[in-house]
C-alpha cells in the first residue's frame, strides 16, 4: 500500500534534514535578484535541501557607481572610493545553514602604480575569514597563480598586470559565514584611485543541518494515524514538534516528542494523531534545537480511505511567481509546465524552510491559463490572474 507524501524520487531522496546535492548561487539569475546598489540582500531556498544566504556590505569607501551590481561572472564590486590605504569595505555572506564544499572566484584584482600622482597608487587585498556555526575559525584553501601571492587566508595582487582572477577558493569544512575583506596592500598610496573587483558565484556540495532524517511516514489505523519517522545522526537536538494542517499552508502543532539529543545510531520515534480528520491531513516535523534554531521536514500527506490526489497545486488561482506544489511519489524529471498552446515553460523546484516545495517560473507567469502535468497522472490546470 502506497501512502501519499511530498517525496520526489530520486530528487529529493527520503525526506533527509541533510543532503549532498550541488547548489548553485547565480548571483545574475537567482531571486529575488539582488538590487543595484543595495547594502543587503537575501536569498531564499537556494538549492535543494534549500538554504537561505543573507549578504550585507559595510565598512568605510564610497561606491562610484550603482555597486554592488550583479553581472554573469557574479556580484561585481567596480568602483570603491578608499579615503587611505588603511580602509576596508567587507563583503559577509551568511547560510542560513553551514555549507559544505563551499567554493567560489574572486575576479579582476589588480595593482596598479603607474600614475604619476604616487599618492593615487592601489595594490588590491582580499582577506576571507570564515566560520562554522559555533563561531570556529575555517581555513580557506587558496590556490597559488600568476600576479598575486597567498599568506595564509590573505591574498595580495603584486604584478602590474590589467587583471588577475583567483581561481577557485575552496573550504574543505563546514561553514556557516564568510566575510571578504577588501582593501589596500602596503604599495598603495595615501589616496588610492578607485578600485574594485568580482565575487564569483558560489557552488556547495551539501548543507549540514542538526538532524537527519532518514525516513517520515503517516499511516491510517482505524481513526488515527500513526506517524513514525527515524533519524540516523543527531547534534544538540532537543525536541521534535509534530504539526498538521488541512491546507498544505496553515499549520497547527499537535504534539511534541523529545529527541535523543546528541546520537550517532539510528534512532526511531512515532506520534499517533487521534484527531485526523476524513479528508486529506498534512503533516510535518519542526526539529529545534538545544539553542531554539528550528528546521522543518518535507511535508507528508495521508487519508483514512487511502485516496490522495495525485498532482496539486496552491493557492490556485496564483499570482505566477511562486506555486506549491503536492505530489505523490512523482519523478521530478518528468513534470511539465506548458501554456494552452502546449509551449513548455522553464521552471525549478526549491524547498524552502518551511517544508513545502515551491515551482518558480524562470519568468513570472503572465495572466491566463497553464498546464501542470506529468506522464500517468491526471494534468492540473493552473489559473493565473
Amino acid at each position: 500500500m502506497k501512502y501519499g507524501s511530498l517525496l520526489f524520487a530520486g530528487l529529493l531522496a527520503l525526506l533527509n534534514f541533510s543532503s549532498a546535492v550541488a547548489q548553485d548561487l547565480d548571483f545574475n539569475t537567482a531571486t529575488p535578484l539582488y538590487p543595484d546598489g543595495a547594502a543587503s540582500h537575501s536569498y531564499i531556498g537556494i538549492g535543494t535541501p534549500a538554504v537561505n544566504v543573507d549578504i550585507s556590505v559595510s565598512g568605510p569607501g564610497q561606491f562610484s557607481n550603482a555597486s554592488p551590481n550583479r553581472t554573469g561572472t557574479g556580484l561585481s564590486t567596480p568602483s570603491v572610493d578608499f579615503n587611505s590605504p588603511g580602509e576596508t569595505k567587507n563583503y559577509s555572506f551568511t547560510f542560513g545553514d553551514p555549507v559544505t564544499g563551499l567554493e567560489f572566484s574572486l575576479i579582476a584584482l589588480q595593482y596598479k602604480i603607474d600614475f604619476t600622482n604616487p599618492q593615487s597608487y592601489y595594490q588590491d587585498k582580499i582577506t576571507i575569514i570564515a566560520v562554522d556555526e559555533f563561531g570556529n575559525s575555517v581555513t580557506p584553501v587558496i590556490p597559488a597563480g600568476t600576479g598575486y601571492i597567498v599568506n595564509g587566508n590573505e591574498i595580495l595582487a603584486n604584478t602590474p598586470t590589467p587583471s588577475v582572477d583567483v581561481n577557485k577558493v575552496r573550504f574543505l569544512t563546514k561553514v556557516k559565514t564568510v566575510t571578504i575583506v577588501f582593501g589596500n596592500g602596503p604599495m598603495a598610496g595615501a589616496d588610492p584611485r578607485p578600485q574594485g573587483f568580482t565575487i564569483g558565484d558560489m557552488d556547495w556540495t551539501g548543507v549540514v543541518l542538526p538532524v537527519e532524517l532518514s525516513y517520515f511516514r503517516a499511516k491510517p489505523i482505524g481513526s488515527v494515524v500513526q506517524l513514525t519517522w527515524e533519524t540516523t545522526s543527531e547534534q544538540n537536538a532537543r525536541y521534535f514538534s509534530v504539526e498538521h494542517s488541512l491546507n498544505v499552508s496553515d499549520f497547527t502543532p499537535i504534539g511534541r516528542v523529545m529527541a535523543s539529543g546528541d546520537a550517532t545510531r539510528r534512532q526511531f520515534y512515532s506520534f499517533v494523531d487521534d484527531q485526523s480528520h476524513q479528508t486529506t491531513n498534512y503533516y510535518r516535523l519542526q526539529q529545534v534545537d538545544r539553542d531554539g534554531s528550528t528546521h522543518y521536514s518535507k511535508i507528508i500527506a495521508v487519508r483514512h480511505d487511502n485516496r490522495m490526489p495525485d498532482l496539486a497545486v496552491y493557492p490556485n488561482p496564483s499570482d505566477g511567481h511562486s506555486i506549491g506544489l503536492q505530489c505523490n511519489e512523482l519523478d521530478p524529471a518528468t513534470l511539465q509546465l506548458t501554456d494552452l498552446t502546449g509551449q513548455k515553460i522553464a521552471f525549478r523546484l526549491v524547498e524552502p524552510t518551511t517544508g513545502q516545495i515551491r515551482l518558480l517560473p524562470q519568468k513570472p507567469l503572465k495572466t491566463g491559463v497553464y498546464i501542470l502535468h506529468a506522464p500517468g497522472l491526471k494534468a492540473v490546470r493552473l489559473l493565473v490572474h
